[in-house]
């Protein structure tokens, strides 16, 4: 059975879907993302995602019930099933756990709205297709970025593919980051849902300002100079890659103004 651990442990690192990184307090406490599996039926969609839950997302960012929200459209991948993500990063589980309320959100952010008839709404604009939830395990602080490059991996040995990504592939990415031909870089493992039926249990996600080619190969070599390239090859097989998207970032909360 393709099965995953949840890691226990807490990771100092940036979250991968955000503009800027994760405020200090945060780094010792485990970072979950919540993705949305979203089907659009009606041209009326995004408009309803920034229009009326992008204000809700704010205020619950305000409440510190979230870290952050964000809407992505799949520009390049299989739009037959999802053609809209949205992404919901959570720091610590009392964030996790909290009760999103979004009657109460609703209220706080459109005070002369009427929550039902945009719940109603909502629900006529799209069909809401699945959710996974994942903790992050390694990351590099991400810049204000326009596409997320989303690979789906699927790894037999965990413990091995784990120190792969982040003793030899991490500062490779980190030369792409200091070379300004990414904005960052994360690796995720799925929590949930998991079982046979789930062809993957890692993701890694590569932040972008543009969809030009990047020296992958060349970063690789002058970050790990004890490595030939048939060795970094041969690593690759701790992996299998199921797939990879592309999303364009749509709309996003902005971090909250409240520090203490």
């Amino acid at each position: 059975m393709k099965t995953t651990r949840m890691h226990l442990a807490a990771f100092a690192a940036a979250c991968v879907f955000s503009g800027s990184t994760i405020a200090d307090e945060h780094q010792t406490e485990p970072h979950y993302l919540s993705v949305e599996c979203m089907k659009s039926t009606s041209p009326e969609y995004q408009g309803i995602e920034t229009d009326v839950w992008l204000p809700m997302h704010q205020e619950m960012v305000e409440q510190r019930k979230q870290e952050r929200w964000a809407l992505y459209w799949v520009k390049y991948g299989d739009r037959s099933r999802c053609d809209y993500y949205t992404v919901t990063t959570y720091v610590g589980s009392a964030q996790l756990n909290a009760v999103p309320a979004f009657d109460e959100a609703f209220k706080a952010a459109h005070p002369r709205g009427n929550f039902t008839k945009a719940m109603l709404r909502t629900m006529a604009s799209r069909q809401h297709l699945a959710s996974e939830l994942w903790q992050m395990v390694d990351a590099i602080p991400s810049k204000q970025h326009r596409f997320a490059i989303v690979n789906r991996m699927y790894a037999a040995d965990p413990n091995a593919y784990e120190r792969m990504e982040t003793r030899v592939f991490k500062p490779g990415h980190q030369a792409l980051v200091d070379g300004g031909h990414r904005a960052g870089w994360a690796m995720y493992a799925l929590v949930s849902p998991l079982g046979s039926s789930i062809p993957y249990n890692y993701s890694t996600v590569d932040l972008v300002d543009h969809l030009d080619p990047v020296p992958m190969a060349e970063a690789m070599m002058s970050a790990n100079p004890d490595r030939d390239l048939d060795a970094l090859q041969e690593l690759l097989a701790l992996r299998e890659q199921v797939n990879s998207e592309t999303w364009a970032l749509v709309a996003s909360t902005k971090p909250r103004e409240s520090k203490d």
